[in-house]
């Protein structure tokens, strides 16, 4: 790695993974014990990565066989079961014939065909559903596989909430559940990022997964963990840093995985043996990311209404709000009624451009939350 501070989703290794040590046994000691986990946290938090470090561990990669499905982008309970089956043919795919073979046997409503890439010549699968008039059965059939392996299964079901909003409705959330349950040997994460959808999916006693899982809530990295993190990693390149900026750029961005690793992928680049990574340089770098970023922001800025705009730069000047209907931060920032604020902020809060964890409103984006108050 030319920059030790990753910013894409792939896991690249241990070496550029910070901390997690906790959230990491947890998780391998849920698989081992034989429970089901729900994993929480904000977008950029670092979900992917943790389950990713986690499938990396020697005991999982030598005892389990590992499946990752990112369903934010599905609609409907045909689109799951199409990227449930190509993901486990993806992985099958090094096994050899056999194990595909096996799988189209179980899973009958799947047609596989084989061909090369393009671009590389490797061989290559493709996977497409017949005509499901029954995807129920399809993905009992799925489940069916999984419990047939060699090897004990670890699922995880990336943006689970997305579930709720498939256009069949909530019927098969219970169905789902009754497949997870029936499972002896196969283990699944659930992983999702809008906290309020996933802690009623798991925790309102009318929902189906109530109570049928073990709970994980991925916070901020500790500071101190992610000083030396970097500092490490400044050191081993003879890039001076000093802890002033570190703490700097992480509070600012209250440990926020992703957008602190973004500033230090900035200042890494910017920064060598003469040019020492100070607070100053820091804020240069955050002031020159901020740059990059402004045509977009101000393009999702003029599309709010003009009540919107109002409560999110006074948001962004407060940077967290307990209180955002209250007379005190009305007042301070000349918005029109406590009505007024609640009916700006309900679709931001969906939309998730507007987060509430730990009792506090903020703007999800870091950098647009800043962008914001320093521009209005």
């Amino acid at each position: 790695m030319t920059n030790p501070f990753v910013v894409t989703e792939r896991y690249v290794g241990p070496e550029y993974f910070c901390d997690r040590e906790t959230e990491t046994a947890e998780l391998l000691s849920n698989i081992v014990n034989g429970r089901n986990t729900v994993l929480i946290s904000l977008r950029r938090m670092g979900k992917s990565g943790l389950v990713s470090h986690l499938y990396n561990k020697e005991e999982i990669r030598r005892g389990y066989e590992c499946f990752f499905l990112d369903i934010y982008d599905t609609t409907s309970i045909d689109d799951f079961v199409l990227l449930f089956s190509k993901e486990v043919v993806s992985r099958l795919q090094s096994q050899g014939m056999k194990f595909i073979e096996k799988f189209i046997s179980i899973v009958n409503s799947m047609r596989v065909s084989f061909g090369s890439d393009p671009v590389t010549g490797q061989p290559s699968i493709e996977v497409s559903l017949q005509d499901i008039k029954n995807p129920v059965k399809t993905l009992e059939q799925i489940f069916s596989f999984l419990e047939s392996s060699s090897k004990p299964c670890v699922v995880t079901i990336d943006e689970f909430q997305q579930i709720a909003d498939y256009k069949e409705g909530k019927k098969h959330i219970a169905t789902l559940r009754t497949l997870v349950q029936s499972c002896v040997k196969t283990r699944f994460i659930f992983s999702g990022s809008n906290r309020r959808m996933m802690s009623k999916l798991f925790n309102s006693p009318s929902e189906p997964f109530f109570m049928s899982t073990s709970p994980i809530m991925l916070e901020p990295i500790n500071k101190e963990k992610y000083v030396e993190f970097v500092s490490a990693h400044f050191g081993e390149a003879d890039k001076p840093i000093t802890t002033e900026s570190i703490e700097y750029v992480y509070e600012r961005f209250d440990g926020h995985t992703w957008f602190i690793q973004y500033v230090f992928n900035r200042l890494y680049e910017m920064s060598g043996k003469d040019t020492p990574a100070t607070k100053e340089l820091a804020d240069e770098a955050v002031s020159y990311i901020l740059s990059l970023f402004s045509p977009m922001f101000k393009e999702i800025f003029a599309r709010m209404s003009e009540k919107q705009r109002a409560l999110l730069v006074a948001i962004s000047k407060e940077r967290k709000v307990t209180a955002p209907t209250g007379e005190e931060f009305i007042s301070k920032y000349s918005l029109r009624s406590a009505s007024a604020v609640q009916g700006a902020m309900r679709p931001l809060i969906e939309d998730e451009t507007i987060a509430f964890n730990n009792g506090s409103y903020f703007i999800t984006n870091r950098f647009f939350s800043l962008w914001l108050s320093r521009r209005y």
